[in-house]
C-alpha cells in the first residue's frame, strides 16, 4: 500500500470543491428521502458545504503516513472530524446567538447536540472512502485537465465561494430544515 501520496496546489483545490459539492448533495439528498423535500442545507448559499471540503483536505495532507495503518487512520479521522464539527457547531451558534445548523441531541453518545457515535462513524467510513478512491480520483481527474483550463477554472470557483462566504456571514442561509434557534 502506498503510503506516501501526496497531492499537488490544484488537485487539493478540486478536492476541496469537489468534497465541498459532494457533502452539499448528501446532506440535500438525506433531507430530501428523510424530510420528503428539496432543503439548501448549509450557511452557505451555495451547493456547497466546506465543512466537507476542509476537512477532506485536512485528511489527505494530515494523515497520508498513516495509510499503512487503516485502522490508526479511520480514528485519527474521526477524532479530527469530530474536532471539526464540534468547533463549527458552536462557533456558528455564538456568531448567530443560539442559531444552529445541526442538532444531535436525540441521537446515541452525541455531546452537547454537536457531535454523536452516528455522524462519527459515518465520516471515517467516508474518510475512508475519500483517502482510497475519492481523492485518488480526483487527483487523477485534475491532473488530465489542461493548467491553462485547470487554474482558472479553480480561480473562478474561489472568487464565487468567497463572494458567497462574504454574503453569508452578513445574511447566513437559514430557515425550516436549514437552523433553528436554540433555548
Amino acid at each position: 500500500m502506498k503510503s506516501e501520496k501526496r497531492y499537488s496546489f490544484w488537485s487539493l483545490a478540486v478536492i476541496f470543491f469537489g468534497m465541498s459539492l459532494a457533502g452539499w448533495l448528501w446532506e440535500v439528498s438525506l433531507h430530501l428521502f428523510a424530510g420528503g423535500g428539496f432543503v439548501n442545507r448549509g450557511f452557505l448559499h451555495g451547493p456547497w458545504l466546506p465543512i466537507y471540503g476542509f476537512g477532506s483536505v485536512l485528511i489527505v495532507t494530515l494523515f497520508y503516513r498513516l495509510r499503512c495503518k487503516p485502522l490508526l487512520e479511520f480514528l485519527a479521522i474521526i477524532l479530527l472530524c469530530g474536532g471539526i464539527e464540534y468547533c463549527i457547531s458552536w462557533l456558528l451558534e455564538k456568531l448567530y446567538h443560539g442559531m444552529k445548523w445541526w442538532d444531535y441531541s436525540g441521537y446515541f453518545l452525541n455531546v452537547n447536540g454537536r457531535i454523536c457515535a452516528e455522524g462519527l462513524l459515518a465520516f471515517g467510513a467516508g474518510g475512508m472512502l475519500l483517502v482510497y478512491v475519492l481523492a485518488p480520483f480526483l487527483d487523477q481527474c485534475s491532473k488530465r485537465i489542461p493548467r491553462k483550463v485547470l487554474v482558472p477554472v479553480c480561480l473562478a470557483l474561489t472568487f464565487v465561494f468567497c463572494v458567497d462566504l462574504i454574503y453569508s456571514v452578513g445574511i447566513p442561509n437559514t430557515g425550516n430544515g436549514i437552523t433553528r434557534h436554540g433555548l
